[in-house]
């Protein structure tokens, strides 16, 4: 097989949409590419032949990546780039060694620029602000003011409509609370790294902690098989919203929720079936927040919004069924991990009031 020509190679460097920098053994800039060029605001004859300290937002970290690579190893990590304008942005940095022929002939540089994320992060803590403390304290006070009229009325009408304010005012206040535990979810979504997860195990523990938090509803956790699948910490979260999912939204006195998985060989599929009133064909991508609704439109939407969300990370799926004879199935693929099954782990486990 014939190798590439070098000309190739520079065109590939140009062609990329990241930006990337090629420096030199003493630290001096000897290419960048056009991404690199917008990015930076500098024209590639502005940088070329300056030290690399010229587009350096912190001395710290650059003294960090020169003593790194001169140890011939990669560095990565958080970095603050300063522009031609003077602007601060921030990313993910990335150099390594260039190696020919078992020698080092320069270094390549590639930046992935989070400065957006950054600030979603400062805007978000803001909002949740907000939540947490100014919208729950004027809804604590809306909450007064409804019992001090409550106190000074005997009329039945003006009681009943009253008690509905104060539902309305509780369902407020538990809306911005799922969106606050929304927001810190999704955050911790950034740092959560994919990893093989014993299914088995996850189902347990998630069906257990379900039913001690619904005493009144049933729970069977049926054969799982022993397996791992491609998921990360946020799994119970995702596991912990469809199983409230089953119950909350269930018009059953005794809300009935039987949970099983099958193995498919290459993925899994964990059933959710309930007892309960089922969910329109038309519906049911409305509440997984999928078309163009506000995902709070129906109260389930923040969490199945959050399972898809988390879920299509792990490049699997949630749907909904018709259960038989009544109900909804929440079905879930997820990737094997591996191809090993540990039969040891499968479990039979049956969790009930």
């Amino acid at each position: 097989m014939s190798s590439l020509s070098p000309p190739v190679y520079v065109e590939a460097l140009h062609s990329a949409d990241t930006p990337m920098l090629i420096f030199d053994l003493n630290f001096l800039v000897r290419d960048v590419n056009r991404a690199g060029q917008s990015f930076t605001g500098y024209t590639r004859d502005e940088l070329v032949g300056e030290p690399v300290s010229v587009l350096a937002g912190d001395d710290d970290v650059v003294d960090e990546i020169v003593e790194t690579l001169i140890r011939g190893e990669p560095w990565q990590g958080e970095f603050g780039l300063q522009t031609k304008f003077g602007t601060r942005v921030y990313g993910r940095g990335s150099t390594a060694p260039i190696i020919v022929g078992g020698k080092t002939k320069g270094y390549v540089a590639v930046f992935v620029d989070t400065t957006k994320q950054r600030r979603y992060a400062s805007t978000s803590r803001v909002l949740s602000r907000l939540l947490r403390h100014d919208l729950r304290n004027e809804l604590n006070l809306l909450y007064g003011y409804v019992d001090q009229a409550a106190a000074q009325t005997d009329d039945p009408e003006a009681l009943d409509a009253l008690e509905r304010a104060r539902e309305q005012v509780m369902q407020v206040v538990g809306r911005s609370d799922r969106v606050r535990k929304l927001r810190e979810l999704l955050e911790q979504s950034y740092d959560a790294e994919s990893s093989p997860v014993r299914l088995a195990e996850a189902l347990e523990e998630r069906v257990t902690a379900a039913q001690r938090r619904f005493p009144d509803a049933e729970f069977s956790l049926d054969h799982v098989p022993g397996v791992r699948v491609y998921a990360d910490d946020l799994l119970p979260a995702a596991l912990d919203a469809l199983l409230e999912n089953a119950v909350v939204h269930n018009d059953k006195e005794v809300p009935r929720v039987t949970v099983d998985a099958v193995d498919r060989q290459t993925d899994v599929l964990i059933r959710i079936c309930d007892n309960g009133p089922g969910v329109p064909p038309a519906q049911r991508d409305l509440i997984f927040g999928r078309e163009d609704e506000d995902v709070v439109h129906h109260g389930t939407g923040l969490g199945l919004f959050l399972v898809d969300n988390i879920v299509d990370n792990y490049d699997g799926a949630v749907w909904v069924e018709d259960n038989d004879p009544e109900g909804a199935v929440f079905a879930v693929r997820l990737q094997h991990a591996s191809d090993a099954v540990v039969e040891q782990d499968a479990v039979e486990p049956s969790v009930e009031d």
